[in-house]
């Protein structure tokens, strides 16, 4: 069984992410993003949970800020997250800012805009509610000469959006406890991560088209309108819907074959929990076949098990996101 939960692993996380250890002082109860790893060395000093609320996702250079405008911008609305970095001493702006370049290219997003230092745009003091709720005064208003700017989103058919802030600290007032490491100089790296809100929801209803385009741009597709009883395999009767649409895409490409991949969140025990997504992958299948025709050649059931979670299992709303069966491309 230790062999087997090894070759598993080994498979299962070929697409996840390695996170850098949190330093000491980072903001209690603090978290780096999902999936994404900070600068080496970093302190998280400023920190706003995921929440739902609203963005102006900036693309282009500001034209106001208070409340914050662009040239260019698009609205969402979802789980929206806040994280401030302190470099360590002697970084620069600029290598702080071409590895997280190099991190939007690792996570494979599609960069929106871009903004290097010298071209148009103070954005700094567009970031000053952010500031506020991430209780860290206002250190990064005060250097327009060096900032920089990254945006990007996933492929997922339901997008997670990232905005990547660089600066360095110039001036301002700023909370007692960043008294003592916050030197004029200091390179800073502001996050904001607007995720879908599946945190709040039992499941987001994914149609054919979506589920075509998502395995177009990553080849594969997170499904949560398939429902089991705890601990149970048999596919229950409110999942009709979504085999439906699973078996349009299948009609709608004769070329198109499919694994059909379960995961389980880390409750119970390993070897169950595997053996359990495995079981209901193959049911989703059987469902397939049996009463939407799909031909079994073109499908085929796997199990992750817990080995591959796309949240932290820590509360139960990312045990849920991870509670999930994938459509991924053969």
């Amino acid at each position: 069984m230790i062999k087997l939960a090894r070759t598993i692993l080994a498979v299962c996380l070929l697409c996840s992410f390695a996170v850098w250890p949190v330093a000491a002082q980072d903001v209690p109860n603090s978290k780096d993003p999902a999936g994404m790893k900070r600068y080496e060395g970093s302190e998280l000093i400023g920190y706003r949970a995921p929440k739902f609320d609203e963005y102006l996702l900036p693309l282009g250079p500001p034209t106001d800020a208070y409340p914050p405008k662009y040239v260019k911008s698009l609205p969402l609305e979802g789980q929206v997250s806040y994280y401030t970095y302190m470099a360590p001493e002697g970084r620069s702006t600029a290598e702080l800012f071409r590895n997280y370049k190099q991190e939007f290219a690792r996570l494979d997003l599609d960069i929106l805009y871009q903004k290097d230092a010298g071209q148009p745009g103070w954005f700094g003091p567009t970031f000053n509610q952010i500031a506020r709720d991430s209780d860290i005064g206002s250190i990064l208003g005060f250097n327009a000469d060096v900032e920089r700017m990254v945006v990007g989103k996933s492929k997922d058919a339901q997008p997670t959006y990232y905005v990547a802030f660089i600066t360095a600290y110039r001036d301002g007032p700023m909370p007692d406890r960043l008294l003592k490491g916050m030197t004029k100089g200091r390179a800073l790296a502001q996050l904001v991560v607007v995720s879908p809100d599946t945190m709040e929801k039992k499941m987001i209803f994914v149609n054919a088209d979506d589920m075509k385009q998502a395995l177009h741009d990553s080849g594969k597709v997170a499904i949560y309108g398939l429902y089991f009883d705890t601990d149970k395999d048999t596919v229950k009767a409110e999942s009709q819907p979504t085999l439906a649409e699973i078996a349009k895409l299948l009609n709608s490409d004769s070329s198109l074959r499919l694994h059909v991949v379960g995961h389980t969140d880390n409750q119970g025990k390993t070897d169950y929990n595997l053996a359990l997504s495995r079981r209901r992958a193959a049911n989703v299948v059987a469902e397939l076949v049996s009463k939407y025709g799909i031909s079994s050649s073109r499908l085929d059931a796997f199990g992750c098990g817990l080995y591959a979670p796309l949240a932290s299992n820590e509360e139960e709303a990312g045990r849920t996101k991870n509670r999930r069966v994938e459509l991924v491309r053969w």
